[in-house]
């Protein structure tokens, strides 16, 4: 068995050989890097199980770093991230924890407590995995038009899908481990979530924001006595004013569209005229009649202003290719 793979980023070259070397005894797969940049590289090509990152590093520091990864590689959002710091102050500890760090460990290192920490996130992340299997459920919700996360009894995140990281940033909202938002905003969020993963609640909405970035948080618990590690409870994320496009692969899949009749598809739901949808895919406005023609005929529509309301009313997100 291939045993877990730990990517070390640590600028202090005999603090990293130290840390390497700990863990390969204690069993891990080591890649041992002294900036964030070199990180960035090594993982484009290799996927480790936990990432250890000092924070105060030149150029690019740990903050930055996580930052990055939580907005361009969301594929590793699944792998914790644990921060090495020598500043253990109350601040830089919630700075940490509202950027999307799942753990924080201080220098001088304790040994004991960094393998301690590494197992029982290691631990954490298996149980989920296998709790929901192989891609099960949650790589659905990254479809829905609506923000969904989903919280263990404890009102930590198990999953947030890609709509609902996008609409909680617009909002002022940090998503990591837990929710976090500031001022009253946090207040109010803390007590929802309390509510709906005590067990003692039934539901409860509210307004999170400012202006033009406010969004409609509704919770809602999914059962009592939840298995440990499952979801409990469940936020959606939703703002009225904003209207998503189709994913061009879910309407291949449920219509058995061709890729080109899905594209030309997802351009009548954004509302384009046929000569700007020719135009669009650089094709003859009888070309794209023609793929019309034959949506018309695997959706069951008859016109054009059919098909949009038929795809409009489809709670698909687009994602990108």
């Amino acid at each position: 068995m291939t045993p877990p793979l730990i990517l070390c980023i640590e600028d202090e070259p005999s603090l990293r050989d130290d840390i390497a070397a700990e863990l390969a005894e204690a069993g891990y797969g080591i890649i041992a890097t002294g900036n964030a940049r070199d990180a960035l590289d090594r993982l484009d090509s290799r996927r480790p199980d936990l990432i250890l990152c000092d924070i105060v590093m030149p150029e690019m520091d740990g903050h930055a770093l996580l930052a990055h990864l939580r907005k361009a590689r969301p594929d590793l959002n699944d792998i914790p991230f644990v921060f090495l710091t020598a500043l253990s102050s109350r601040e830089q500890m919630i700075e940490g924890r509202k950027a999307g760090a799942d753990d924080y460990l201080t220098k001088p290192i304790d040994y004991d407590l960094l393998r301690a920490i590494i197992s029982a996130r290691l631990d954490q992340v298996a149980r989920l995995r296998a709790a929901q299997g192989p891609g099960a459920g949650t790589a659905a919700l990254d479809r829905l038009m609506i923000g969904v996360v989903l919280l263990d009894s404890d009102g930590g995140v198990l999953h947030a899908n890609r709509l609902a990281q996008d609409l909680a940033k617009g909002a002022g909202i940090g998503i990591g481990s837990r929710l976090t938002a500031r001022g009253e905003d946090g207040r109010r969020l803390t007590a929802l979530i309390a509510g709906i993963t005590s067990g003692a609640g039934t539901g409860a909405a509210l307004w999170l924001g400012a202006g033009a970035r406010r969004v409609m948080v509704l919770g809602r618990p999914l059962g009592s006595c939840p298995a440990r590690d499952a979801a409990a409870a469940m936020l959606t994320l939703s703002d009225p004013e904003r209207q998503g496009a189709l994913d061009v692969d879910t309407l291949r899949q449920l219509f058995d569209l061709t890729p080109t009749e899905a594209s030309v598809a997802r351009l009548v739901a954004e509302g384009l005229r046929r000569d700007l949808i020719a135009a669009r895919l650089g094709v003859s406005s009888n070309t794209v009649a023609f793929h019309l023609r034959n949506i018309f005929d695997k959706t069951g529509t008859r016109r054009q202003a059919d098909l949009m309301a038929l795809f409009l009313s489809m709670p698909m997100a687009w994602s990108d290719p």
